[in-house]
């Protein structure tokens, strides 16, 4: 397999900002005043994003406007819950034999919020737009796979990816826009890229610079018409604005982390905590460079001894999967049948025992005698970054659960510079650690030998084989056959001990009901299901 698949990044790494907004254009959209917008909340579900430097979806960067903008744009192939590619613009798809490229037909019933019908040209127009957009831009990661987009019909295109990859279809999420409108604006807050047309279930209907919009059904929109009548996105600085305001009752919905969502949910039990699968995978980590960590039976002994009812309540406060691979339980590439290691303290002194480890002076520390006949104590370091509550608290219980079964373990808590610093340079015995996952699943960079991200030194000829063979897969079932031996063979081998892949929360008020099914890429996929309630 080619270096350069094995090095494209895993790691999310969208970089988001929240620009002033301009005020230089209003475009031909409606600029209300704040008397409309306050209407239209009492009456509707109020959400918030950052002041946007633009609407224009394959321009923007910033997040929480990328949430936004999804209620007003389709993806070209959209992603299940299980994170499988499915929907979106397209209508079906077939890949070539080579895997090299994907020939897509459209679904001929979309039409654009002003009436016009979605077209190819609007495809290639889309992604020759994300080509063209800033390198932080959120979809630009969209060019790593593809190579160029070409029409083929009125209603299809060709995808011609740069590699034949596994999971390059995962990378067509990217919101399709209309060439018409946006072709030549180049400027960031032009009117046109101010003022969004878009082909989902809401369009907008007036935005007050800097304070809100507000977004109504879409008439044109191909799809269930939504229950919600009304939707005012709030203009908001940060973060700790939207906790406040949602704490205030005016935000009807908040995306946190499992500790503020536990917060909100024990304060108010009329309150809704949906869960869902947040990318971020937590693990113990080797160091292969040491000669102590070469043996399988110690690593085995680790893994017996994480204590993972333990972490799920108390830690994650059970809003997490956990996981016995470095793929989500959340995927459909996720292997269940492979060994759980589940918590055996007998087991793991019973491992370390057969591998020639005792406590011969009874100090509570297990030694081996090395082949120069001198003594190795079973003496190590643990590395964690020490802002992380949750990888201390995991690294605190591991102390005492090692300690328990013959080790001597220091915790070395490092801010996060360092703690990436150390990390990276090997600087460390065991490591809790955790990474934010790609939406396009790619594992080589951690595991294979010599990979951009495989800090721990582990190397393994199966194991390279495995993922080469994962990555190159053409298909969909061979897609699922190699991840499962994959997997299977790294639950055996250990280099990571899989804990968890943590989960974030979309808090609803009591007024929101329907089917609320937030998913990774869209917290709101599905919103027009949704209902609401008359406010008090």
């Amino acid at each position: 397999m080619k270096k350069r698949i094995w090095a494209l990044a895993l790691t999310a790494v969208f970089l988001l900002t929240a620009c002033g907004g301009s005020e230089s254009t209003t475009g031909d959209f409606s600029v209300t005043a704040g008397e409309d917008a306050q209407t239209a909340a009492a009456s509707g579900l109020t959400l918030s994003m950052r002041v946007p430097e633009t609407l224009n979806p394959l321009r923007n960067r910033d997040e929480s406007v990328d949430r936004i903008l999804k209620l007003m744009f389709l993806p070209f192939i959209g992603q299940g819950e299980n994170g499988k590619p499915e929907g979106g613009v397209a209508e079906n798809w077939t890949l070539s034999a080579d895997g090299m490229s994907l020939a897509v037909n459209l679904k001929q019933n979309i039409k654009w919020a002003d009436g016009t019908s979605l077209t190819a040209d609007d495809v290639v127009f889309s992604y020759d737009t994300i080509v063209g957009s800033e390198e932080d831009a959120i979809y630009k990661n969209v060019t790593n796979y593809v190579a160029s987009c070409t029409k083929t019909g009125t209603y299809s295109v060709t995808v011609n990816f740069r590699e034949a990859f596994s999971n390059n279809i995962s990378a067509l999420y990217f919101p399709i826009i209309p060439a018409a409108h946006y072709q030549g604006q180049t400027e960031m807050d032009s009117a046109a890229n101010m003022n969004p047309v878009g082909n989902g279930p809401y369009r907008m209907e007036s935005y007050t610079m800097a304070s809100s919009m507000v977004l109504v059904p879409n008439e044109n929109y191909s799809g269930t018409v939504p229950n919600i009548s009304t939707i005012t996105v709030k203009i908001t600085g940060s973060a700790d604005t939207d906790d406040y305001s949602f704490s205030q009752g005016i935000l009807d919905t908040m995306v946190t982390d499992s500790t503020s969502a536990g917060r909100y949910l024990a304060a108010d039990d009329k309150m809704k905590g949906t869960a869902f699968d947040a990318g971020v995978y937590d693990f113990i980590g080797f160091n292969f460079g040491r000669d102590l960590f070469q043996d399988k039976n110690l690593r085995q002994a680790v893994a017996y001894v994480v204590p993972k009812d333990y972490i799920y309540e108390s830690v994650y406060l059970k809003y997490a999967e956990m996981s016995n691979t470095p793929v989500s339980p959340a995927s459909w590439l996720y292997e269940e049948n492979v060994a759980p290691y589940n918590y055996d303290a007998s087991m793991a002194s019973t491992l370390l025992k057969n591998a020639g480890w005792a406590d011969s002076n009874n100090d509570g520390v297990l030694e081996k005698e090395k082949e120069n006949g001198t003594k190795e104590e079973l003496r190590i370091t643990m590395l964690v970054n020490k802002e992380n509550t949750a990888r201390n608290q995991i690294a605190s219980r591991m102390e005492e659960e090692l300690e328990a079964i013959g080790f001597e373990v220091t915790i070395d808590a490092q801010p996060y510079d360092v703690y990436s610093e150390k990390f990276a340079s090997g600087d460390f015995d065991l490591v809790v650690g955790g990474w934010k996952m790609s939406e396009v699943l790619n594992l080589a960079p951690f595991f294979v030998t010599d990979g951009d991200y495989n800090y721990i030194g582990y190397s393994n000829e199966e194991v390279d084989q495995l993922l080469q063979t994962a990555n190159s897969a053409i298909g969909e079932g061979q897609t699922l056959l190699a991840y499962s031996n994959l997997q299977k063979k790294l639950a055996e081998e250990l280099p990571y001990v899989s804990i968890a892949y943590r989960q974030d929360v979309l808090l609803t008020s009591s007024y929101v009901g329907g089917e609320i099914h937030p998913t990774r890429i869209n917290v709101f996929d599905g919103i027009e299901y949704w209902t609401l309630q008359q406010k008090g």
